[in-house]
């Protein structure tokens, strides 16, 4: 026999001896987490619905029968931050701010699960948007980002009705304008 197969085989023996059967905790990637998570807070849902689950949340922004709520829906491994938009108490979109500890593969894939392939896709430098056009009468925008890793950034489902401004759009209006000089 060869010399150095006789040493691989060895050397495969000897990890064999020193590691035995390992004993350890398995768990499910992503925690777990699957869209239906945030089937309630879905465009055309009911709010009262999601108060019986969810009964603490912040006024985030108040136009009188236009509200914007904060909900923190809490699961045993991850916090989930969800902006909703109300209207007639009803939502008519949601920006939900992933964990980045969240695998973005499975997020990906549980989205193209579905709704099915993504109508655009945009990539500039390590992110990556997802646009989905009106599946079940809803826009959907997903945004990923990778550095080590790939994790997600955001989710927005909102009503593709043209006159629902969406979430993410009235949040960059918010943001100051900058002068350059």
């Amino acid at each position: 026999m060869n010399l150095q197969f006789v040493k691989y085989l060895l050397l495969i023996t000897y990890f064999q001896i020193l590691t035995p059967d390992i004993q350890a905790e398995i768990k499910s990637p992503n925690y777990d987490f699957t869209l239906n998570t945030l089937e309630l807070f879905f465009p055309g849902k009911s709010l009262e619905q999601a108060q019986k689950s969810h009964p603490k949340y912040d006024l985030f922004e108040d136009k009188g029968e236009e509200k914007i709520l904060h909900f923190k829906v809490k699961k045993a491994d991850y916090l989930l931050d969800i902006y909703a938009q109300v209207k007639a108490d009803k939502f008519t979109d949601i920006f939900v701010r992933m964990p980045q500890y969240f695998l973005h593969d499975l997020l990906l894939a549980d989205l193209q699960k579905r709704f099915k392939k993504q109508d655009h896709y945009i990539r500039k430098d390590l992110s990556a948007l997802y646009v989905w056009k009106n599946r079940d009468g809803n826009n959907i925008l997903y945004h990923g980002s990778c550095s080590l890793t790939c994790f997600p950034m955001f989710l927005e489902i909102v009503n593709a009705s043209p006159d629902i401004v969406p979430l993410y759009q009235k949040f960059n209006e918010a943001l100051p304008l900058w002068e350059v000089k």
